[in-house]
């Protein structure tokens, strides 16, 4: 399954395919709950929130997504705040034991290992934020278990929307 989580707005999100039975697009507009640290996801629900809103499954939509394709505007060498609220409640797709994985401590996965995590940023980025905004996407690929994972920068939604979409 593909997932497609992003922050677009207007008629750029109609060429989002979603007609494909296989991809699953979240559009983060911040009309869900915020993860609430509770970890209930990890400990009880076995990796589903107990908030009943959009993002209940989010932990295993994402666990089961290769690839996972963020969208997201660059702000301050990292994801806009609505993508970075659906990512935090992805942490079910976690295990809250530990593991040595790419020289460095990872929570234990609950999924099987992916393939492939895109993460496309559009908007004014400097280089030090787009070097900061690559450093935060391997860290997440390390945590969410991608074996790859693409960066790209994009300086407005229409240069995104011609290589993208």
């Amino acid at each position: 399954m593909k997932a497609i989580i992003h922050d677009l707005e207007g008629e750029i999100t109609d060429s989002l395919d979603q007609s494909d039975q296989d991809l699953v697009v979240i559009h983060a507009n911040h009309l869900y709950a915020s993860c609430r640290g509770c970890f209930r996801c990890w400990l009880k629900n076995v990796g589903f929130c107990f908030m009943k809103d959009s993002l209940q499954h989010i932990g295993a939509l994402v666990g089961r997504s290769d690839p996972l394709i963020v969208i997201s505007r660059c702000c301050y060498g990292g994801y806009s705040s609505p993508v970075k609220a659906v990512l935090d409640r992805a942490i079910g797709t976690s295990l809250p034991f530990f593991t040595w994985r790419g020289g460095q401590t990872h929570h234990i996965s609950r999924y099987p290992r992916r393939k492939r995590m895109c993460v496309y940023f559009y908007g004014e980025c400097t280089e030090f934020e787009q070097k900061t905004a690559k450093e935060l996407v391997e860290r997440n690929r390390l945590n969410l278990d991608y074996e790859k994972a693409d960066v790209a920068f994009f300086e407005n939604i229409e240069q995104l929307k011609e290589a993208c979409l």
